[in-house]
């Protein structure tokens, strides 16, 4: 298959994505309290809305830094980006459970946590699993050595290990643990590719490096 089709069809899903996300920010008009007291009282849904916008964003960015290095695509990876999209599509829906519980009884908060972080959790392992296949199978378009493969994993296991650290942390501190999927995104903000800070002249330096930064 056309890596071209397989990446328009998920930006698509991306897209509808990140447009739902806007969807819980609306504030009621005019009466009751004033408006800086009604967006003060909204901070969840703000804080929530910021947090899954960024990553969306990532995943998105890191989605196409990563299959513009497939040499092919088959069966098997197609089915993995569909497990990929379903918890991108799921986002909205935790992003929402999150913002309306934060405040709610500890519970009930650590409970909107838990999936919030657990939706994050599967798009990690999901995101994973591509590009373990494409190595396993020889997908990619400039190889990675063993070293680098070892590198890149790591890289993958401090995203699946933060958004595990997040679901314990929801017991505690419903906040903190959205935080903490804050902070797991801005580490995939920054390039995190095998050969960073390895000088040009290096035999393992990849000019472009199918390892880039990817969510998870």
């Amino acid at each position: 298959m056309d890596s071209g089709r397989l990446e328009a069809f998920s930006d698509g899903v991306f897209a509808v994505a990140i447009t739902l996300l806007a969807l819980d920010l609306a504030i009621s008009g005019p009466g009751g309290p004033s408006l800086a007291a009604k967006l003060g009282h909204h901070w969840p849904a703000f804080a929530a809305y910021g947090v899954s916008f960024v990553a969306i964003g990532i995943i998105w960015v890191n989605h196409h830094a990563l299959f513009r290095n497939f040499s092919e695509i088959d069966r098997t990876l197609l089915f993995v980006n569909l497990l990929l999209l379903f918890f991108v599509v799921s986002i909205p829906f935790a992003t929402s459970t999150i913002a309306a519980y934060l405040r709610a009884p500890s519970r009930d908060a650590a409970l909107a946590a838990v999936i919030y972080q657990g939706v994050f959790e599967g798009m990690s392992i999901s995101f994973a699993v591509l590009f373990w296949w494409a190595i396993r199978h020889e997908h990619l378009k400039v190889a990675l050595t063993p070293a680098q493969a070892r590198r890149a994993a790591i890289r993958f296991s401090i995203g699946n290990l933060g958004y595990i650290v997040g679901i314990a942390i929801a017991f505690v501190n419903a906040t903190a643990s959205l935080a903490i999927s804050g902070l797991v995104a801005v580490y995939y903000i920054f390039e995190q590719t095998p050969a960073r800070g390895r000088p040009a002249t290096d035999p393992e330096h990849l000019p472009d490096d199918p390892a880039g930064p990817v969510a998870g």
